[in-house]
């Protein structure tokens, strides 16, 4: 057999029988397509409910931590509340006070009758809605038409231009408590620039020895209240306000409100009058009616705060009601949550003055 007949004769394997690829069917592709799909659903689902969590958790965090600063903010005020350094001043049932102090008047129009008043009452409020001095326009703005205003006073807790204290300003104001001779209700004295004693002009402001010079304590006069918005007017961020008693130009005035603390819906007082002069609060309101009598026997406050978070929460409707003392807030029907705070102050000053033993 010649070799074209052996080559001819000869039997190959067939190529496109054992050589044939193999592979995903398109039925089986697009199965795994749909499995792959969703198994990302899931994860993306997964992630953006993680994402929510976290943000409506800081949301709350936010909330929380605004409406326990507030609290302590103005706890620590109002315990500061009534303390004049070395003066006392008479009870009440001795010596009424003669007005209500206004709290935004210009310390050059200050009269000796406006200090003693000051004296008295070192805390006063004006509830939601009250009509305001007329030199609070400038002060007071775009007020919570459901919040309350507070004014404190109280001299510094520290001594002018000691360590950790404000330098002393000679065109500043400070106390001083005439100590030097008879301590008698006439003996105090506000003084700004050369400390004049302002019942005697020029009078030098002694301690006991009549050597010694007084300290001088700043004079700190401030109000508390929300406004509706926080930057600008439309951003609706009610904020927590507050304007103190500065040097200001060359003036010593009540300045323009600063912005403390945002998201704070409402702050609401309640006042413990004390009527028989043993420190402690007889009754509580709101004090809207009270006169200056009321006002000079204030000895503690319940303060109501009620915060909200500064966004909206995606599908959540505001439907709860709130209780702030007298006053019942809400609903609000809309997607902001929120949380009331209460605490009781006991103030430390003018209830001090009256306690029996």
């Amino acid at each position: 057999m010649t070799e074209q007949s052996l080559l001819a004769n000869t039997v190959y394997p067939d190529s496109s029988r054992d050589c044939k690829q193999t592979g995903f069917s398109l039925i089986e592709l697009m199965v795994s397509i749909a499995l792959g799909l969703l198994i990302m659903t899931g994860v993306l689902a997964l992630y953006l409910d993680l994402s929510r969590s976290n943000a409506e958790l800081a949301k709350m965090n936010r909330q929380i931590e605004n409406g326990r600063f507030t609290i302590q903010l103005l706890q620590q005020e109002l315990w500061r509340a009534g303390f004049w350094d070395s003066y006392v001043p008479l009870l009440p049932s001795a010596v009424p006070p003669a007005a209500i102090p206004n709290p935004c008047t210009d310390f050059s129009s200050w009269s000796v009758a406006d200090i003693a008043d000051i004296y008295m009452i070192p805390v006063q409020g004006y509830v939601a809605g009250s009509v305001l001095p007329a030199e609070c326009s400038g002060i007071v703005s775009n007020q919570q038409a459901d919040s309350d205003m507070i004014v404190i006073r109280y001299a510094s807790t520290c001594v002018a231009g000691a360590t950790n204290c404000e330098s002393y300003d000679a065109n500043k104001l400070y106390l001083q408590s005439q100590l030097c001779g008879e301590a008698s209700h006439a003996n105090y004295v506000a003084s700004a620039a050369d400390l004049p004693v302002l019942d005697t002009p020029g009078a030098s402001v002694y301690r006991k020895d009549c050597v010694t010079p007084v300290n001088r304590r700043k004079l700190v006069t401030s109000i508390f209240y929300v406004r509706n918005y926080s930057v600008t007017t439309s951003d609706g961020i009610p904020t927590l306000m507050r304007a103190d008693l500065d040097l200001n130009g060359g003036v010593i005035a009540m300045q323009s409100a600063q912005p403390v603390i945002e998201g704070i819906q409402s702050i609401k007082f309640e006042y413990g009058q004390d009527t028989n002069d043993d420190g402690a609060p007889d009754f509580f309101s709101d004090c809207a009616a009270c006169g200056a009598v009321d006002w000079a026997n204030i000895v503690a406050v319940r303060m109501h705060v009620l915060a909200r978070n500064l966004e909206v929460s995606t599908g959540y409707v505001e439907d709860k009601s709130y209780v702030l003392g007298s006053v019942i807030l809400g609903p609000f029907n809309d997607g902001f949550k929120r949380h009331a705070y209460t605490s009781y102050v006991h103030l430390v000053n003018p209830s001090g003055r009256r306690e029996r033993p």
